[in-house]
């Protein structure tokens, strides 16, 4: 190799040791915790329930049983969330944003539910009411639990969901108390009274999913 060669490589050497940047220190638990607490798993299932809303359950029971179960699915994930979320976030302030986007999209979602839940089962008419009176009583009862936690205030998000509740439940002569007398008592006496409704079905229905 010439000097010439050898003073080009050595120059290129410095040159990528002086830009190749120190490692970095990993992340400390404390800045990942900072980092998950955000909205972005809310905000997905979010966006799913807009695309529910806007585009129907293929007919038959195999496209209503899929989207039963993707919906169930989006319930069960926003309850984890807010365990996660309930662990990780510190500031009241975004606890308070967080829980009440996650309570409100739990409420859409089993109203969503009930909507399919009653088409299943159009072949019992007691069941076409009790399942949908089921998911809406845990529908409102986390708008409700939103509402109560943050000492009556109504946010935005459980603002723009209440009135999907409302009007599924005036379709059923559904009576929905007010927020402060919202309480699990209330939601576990009206599942009560319909499952006693839905027991005279010839066959098993659908069971709703729990709301956080």
């Amino acid at each position: 190799m010439t000097r010439l060669s050898i003073a080009l490589v050595a120059t290129v050497a410095a040159v990528i040791s002086f830009a190749r940047p120190a490692a970095a220190d990993p992340p400390q638990p404390q800045t990942i915790a900072l980092n998950r607490c955000n909205a972005q798993t809310v905000n997905d299932a979010g966006a799913h329930l807009h695309e529910y809303e806007r585009r129907t359950a293929r007919d038959g029971s195999a496209g209503l049983l899929q989207r039963y179960g993707a919906l169930a699915d989006i319930v069960s994930a926003l309850s984890e969330e807010h365990e996660i979320l309930d662990s990780i976030c510190t500031d009241q302030a975004q606890r308070n944003a967080l829980f009440a986007q996650v309570g409100a999209y739990s409420a859409w979602a089993l109203a969503l539910e009930s909507d399919v839940a009653a088409k299943l089962n159009a072949s019992c008419p007691a069941a076409t009411k009790a399942l949908p009176t089921m998911m809406l009583a845990d529908a409102w009862l986390a708008l409700a639990n939103v509402v109560n936690d943050q000492g009556g205030a109504v946010p935005r998000p459980v603002s723009e969901v209440a009135p999907k509740i409302r009007t599924r439940a005036d379709a059923i002569s559904m009576a929905l108390p007010e927020w402060p007398n919202t309480s699990n008592y209330w939601r576990d006496q009206v599942t009560a009274n319909a499952k006693a409704a839905i027991a005279a079905c010839p066959s098993p229905a659908p069971s709703p999913a729990t709301s956080p």
